[in-house]
């Protein structure tokens, strides 16, 4: 049966109405660069105001720094989105040639920086029943070759977005994270430098190419929005496929 015109009009207004954030107020860690800057677009563009918390910001802010960011906790009247895209890799190694400072250094600012924050904004995320969406990575969820630490901490940040969607459930907050594949970011641009590497990598994603910022903030912005109620303890990978399997094999 097909709908009727004023019936898929009114659907179309309610799925545009759920992806405006009009009003809200979001934290983004990480927010002066790469995922996180393409995030503060992304929210603004959506009518939420978008403060920026990374060490690059106006004022710098550490998220390994809690005291810190109680301070800026402490500034808000309201917050209704926090997006954890704040994050580190170090050098590639293989795990029996790690360095413990660069396995350190990746749960000082991946994982406890997380939680960190996640503290720090409890309070005013619970009054206002918000949403945090957290930046892990394909590397959560299957490993990638000589990045021990990255892929354990990204490891820990998925299992950390999972027990804080049902601890804070009860307050009505949702709590979900993106695990994003091979995305162009100052942080990675030198891996995309090496020819081979890029094109190993484009030839191994199902869709074929490297993927955006703007492109892992449209999936984070979803999930923050009201379209995504009922979304909660998620991890969604946004990755061309990568965690799906191998791209066909040629015949």
């Amino acid at each position: 049966m097909r709908v009727p015109v004023e019936q898929e009009r009114g659907h179309d207004r309610s799925v545009s109405d759920g992806l405006r954030l009009d009003g809200a107020v979001a934290v983004v860690t990480g927010g002066a660069s790469g995922i996180g800057a393409a995030c503060c677009r992304l929210l603004a563009a959506s009518g939420a105001e978008a403060h920026v918390v990374d060490r690059d910001g106006d004022p710098p802010v550490d998220v390994t720094d809690r005291s810190a960011l109680d301070r800026l906790a402490a500034g808000l009247d309201r917050l209704d989105v926090l997006v954890n895209a704040a994050g580190v890799i170090t050098a590639n190694r293989p795990v029996d040639e790690l360095d413990r400072d660069d396995f350190r250094r990746n749960f000082e600012v991946n994982v406890l920086g997380t939680l960190n924050a996640c503290q720090a904004f409890a309070a005013p995320l619970r009054a206002a029943r918000g949403a945090v969406v957290n930046v892990a990575s394909q590397a959560a969820l299957v490993s990638l070759p000589q990045q021990a630490a990255y892929t354990a901490s990204k490891g820990a940040v998925a299992a950390l977005t999972r027990s804080l969607a049902i601890d804070w459930a009860e307050h009505g907050v949702r709590v979900n994270a993106v695990a994003p594949g091979f995305t162009v970011t100052p942080m990675t641009e030198a891996f995309f430098e090496n020819e081979t590497f890029t094109r190993a990598a484009t030839q191994r994603i199902p869709l074929g190419r490297i993927l955006q910022a703007d492109e892992i903030a449209a999936a984070i912005v979803f999930l923050a929005s009201p379209l995504a109620s009922a979304i909660t303890g998620v991890v969604l990978p946004v990755d061309g496929g990568w965690t799906a399997g191998e791209p066909a094999l040629p015949w």
